[in-house]
């Protein structure tokens, strides 16, 4: 058995069955198809496994040494550190990791303001963002700084020159470039060594949003040069949300102590008149009580990932997303954003069935068969609009673009993922563009 079949046989909600209506009214029991990925992973035994032995025998607040499980506690969190850390490829020696908030989110935020903090004579005004982001990789930099927005090209990908036509025009004014590791829209992986070497030559460091990349590519954080990373827990199989950043530690000497969370746990001595703030960024930043389940089964989850290692489950999402892309073609009236080469990008697919709505596609998909897929802009409205209007350009399947919110349907693979789930997905859609008429009328 290879590890993607004992993944799936132990996947928790794999093999879960779902209510389904037709458009009879007919009920039945249908097996669920999770192709959500892009948006929470669903858990892995082996993960729920090590948080419940956690939570049995040594849950406790961590930094103590008084007590066995507080021990265990931060034995487990220093842990989870090296999984994360190792997993990313960053450098012991160098780098930080550190576990904050609400995803990825919190960790963006902070590290915006950190880099607004550091740039003190504010004669770096500008930040380059990619158009393909995810808005908690965008809204961040806008409120900090003046954004240049990097363009797509037609058929989703980054535009490198335009990139390169930025940095060149801005050099030495510019604070910060920020670019996703891969989109969560249509799976495009930007070329990070290329664009960590273009931004360091302008002067500037490169802050990469890994929330769709770190379980489903091999990023080596250190050895192409990227200097701030940061994901999410639970896009990598891990239950809550833990978000994570990867930074160099002698950055965290260049802000002040206005950034970041204060209270327990950042600092080593408070009096009525001073405060000593700890000198090492991961025990500074982490303030307060980290999310421990969610970290103990963050690092189980790290431990897995290498354990198959990177290379390979890209292999098996870029297997399924070749799959899926040649059979999508044949449904009819069906368009698919953003490059047809699954080699390109992660096995995330989106696409819309000629004029119905992109909420009525997604619904039918759940409740007539079981596939759980998203609709809408996914949290990137800019680039879900620019893809839009480049399907109109290209192949003149045009669909209204305007002030209120359009969008499209999002089917993403996992390890658990097989071809089956391509297959029940291009069954149901050939259906759905079968009965477009009744779907339309209901």
């Amino acid at each position: 058995m290879n590890p993607f079949e004992i993944i799936r046989a132990t996947t928790i909600g794999r093999s879960a069955t779902v209510t389904t209506i037709d458009l009879a009214g007919r009920i039945a029991r249908k097996q669920s198809r999770y192709l959500d990925s892009a948006a929470t992973c669903l858990q892995l035994k082996p993960v729920a496994d090590a948080v419940n032995e956690y939570l049995a025998a040594s849950c406790a607040n961590s930094h103590t040494t008084a007590t066995a499980t507080g021990r265990d506690t931060t034995h487990a969190l220093e842990q989870a550190h090296e999984d994360l850390g190792t997993l990313m490829g960053y450098d012991p020696d160098k780098d930080a990791v550190i576990f904050m908030g609400s995803g990825a989110t919190q960790a963006l935020c902070f590290v915006a303001d950190a880099i607004w903090d550091s740039v003190r004579d504010k004669r770096r005004p500008y930040a380059v963002i990619a158009t393909l982001e995810h808005h908690s990789n965008m809204l961040p930099w806008r409120r900090c700084f003046k954004p240049l927005f990097v363009r797509a090209e037609l058929d989703g990908t980054l535009s490198m020159s335009h990139l390169r036509e930025l940095l060149r025009k801005f050099r030495g004014q510019i604070a910060v470039v920020a670019v996703t590791a891969a989109s969560n829209v249509t799976g495009v992986t930007p070329p990070l060594g290329e664009i960590a070497a273009l931004a360091h030559a302008a002067g500037a460091p490169l802050v990469v949003d890994a929330a769709q990349g770190a379980a489903h590519i091999p990023i080596a954080k250190a050895g192409i040069g990227i200097d701030f990373l940061v994901g999410s827990g639970h896009k990598m199989y891990a239950p809550g949300s833990p978000g994570w950043l990867i930074a160099p530690r002698g950055f965290f000497s260049a802000i002040s102590d206005r950034v970041g969370a204060l209270g327990g746990g950042s600092v080593d001595r408070v009096t009525l008149g001073s405060i000593e703030l700890k000198a090492d960024p991961q025990g500074r930043y982490e303030a307060g009580t980290p999310n421990l389940p969610g970290i103990v089964g963050l690092g189980t989850a790290c431990r897995i990932l290498a354990h198959i290692g990177l290379r390979n489950v890209a292999q098996h999402e870029r297997e399924l997303g070749t799959l899926a892309m040649a059979q999508l073609q044949t449904v009819p009236e069906l368009v698919v954003y953003g490059p047809e080469d699954a080699n390109t990008k992660t096995a995330v697919v989106t696409f819309n069935v000629g004029d119905l709505p992109h909420g009525l596609v997604s619904s039918v998909l759940g409740d007539f068969f079981g596939i759980q897929t998203r609709h809408g802009c996914f949290c990137a409205e800019p680039y879900v609009r620019w893809l839009i209007e480049a399907a109109c350009k290209a192949r003149g399947f045009c669909k209204p673009v305007h002030k209120g919110k359009t969008g499209m349907v999002r089917a993403s693979f996992g390890l658990y993922s097989d071809a089956s789930d391509v297959a029940a997905l291009v069954e149901a859609l050939n259906w759905i563009a079968a009965h477009v008429d009744e779907l339309r009328a209901q």
